[in-house]
Order: C-alpha cells, then structure tokens, then sequence
C-alpha cells in the first residue's frame, strides 16, 4: 500500500495593471514601515504582535483615511526586515547600523485585494475607496484559476505598477 502525502506548491505570478495606483499610497506605505523598522530597531522587537500591540494604535488614529490592513502587513514587512537584517548583521554581511527600507512596495493582505481571474481584473482598498484595474496577462497566467489567492504585493517599477500574487496548490 503506497501512501500519497499531499505537499503545498506556491507560486508567484506577476500581473502589470493597466491604470495608476496614486503615489501617495506607496509614499504613505514607505514612510509608515520606515516608522516601525526605526521603532523595532530601538526596542530590538523581532516579534510581529509586540509590534502591533505597540504601534498599531498609534498609526492608526496617525493614518486614519488608510485601510486598518495597511498597518497590519506594514508590521510584518517591518518586522521581517528587521529580522532579516540582525541575522545578516551577526554574519557580518552588513554594513550600516540600522535596517533601511527604500523600495516602493506594498504587501498586501486578502482584506486590502480582490483578484478576479475570469474577467481579469483587480479591486485595492485605497485611503479613495476601492478601486478596480484591469490586469494585463499573458497566457501562462491561465493556469492559476484553479489555485488559491494567498498575498500580494504592489511593486512600483520604471514601466508601471504590478500586482505580484503569490497563489497554493495543494498536489498529490
């Protein structure tokens, strides 16, 4: 009697969104993480609930017109960061004192995306309201209708705003 064991695959896919998301919210995003990996860094917090038990609060009566889940995956990514930079620190593979966050990326959660994969289209909670955008794909993007939506990220790059969604499988 063989015994199959099921195994979780994830995959990433990048979809570029025809439209602009405004800029403020990357801007706003980047200085809210910067915030935190400064704060993390102080107090030498690795774990996400001291974080948001800490600042969560605070942020949000600072940033009121943002989405709560905002805050929230801004704490992960902070404290992701910050975690990652204290083991490349002990390994002597950086060289600055304090962690630094310059990209223009914002993690998302299921609360702040809606994917839609038959009509190809995307729905972000913004300090505006939702906003929808089509999403340009190609033909390798089909086979991801069958999976689940896990998180995602908006990725500002030099030829447009991309949504990076990671999706799961679970195969045999």
């Amino acid at each position: 009697m063989s015994s199959k064991r099921l195994e979780t695959v994830k995959l990433t896919a990048r979809f570029k969104l025809n439209g602009e998301v405004d800029e403020s919210l990357f801007e706003m995003y980047k200085r809210i993480v910067i915030e935190l990996l400064d704060y993390t860094h102080s107090k030498g917090i690795t774990s996400f609930k001291r974080l948001k038990a800490e600042k969560y609060h605070e942020l949000r009566q600072k940033y009121s017109k943002l989405p709560s889940h905002y805050i929230y995956t801004a704490c992960q990514m902070a404290c992701s960061i910050y975690k990652s930079f204290r083991k490349l620190k002990r390994k002597g593979k950086v060289k600055t004192n304090k962690p630094r966050f310059r990209k223009d990326v914002v993690m998302l959660d299921d609360h702040l995306f809606k994917l839609n994969l038959e009509g190809w289209t995307v729905s972000l909670a913004t300090p505006n309201g939702r906003l929808k955008f089509k999403l340009l794909h190609g033909e390798y993007h089909e086979k991801f209708k069958d999976w689940k939506v896990r998180q995602a990220w908006l990725v500002k790059r030099t030829d447009g705003i991309y949504l990076n969604v990671v999706f799961s499988k679970m195969l045999r």
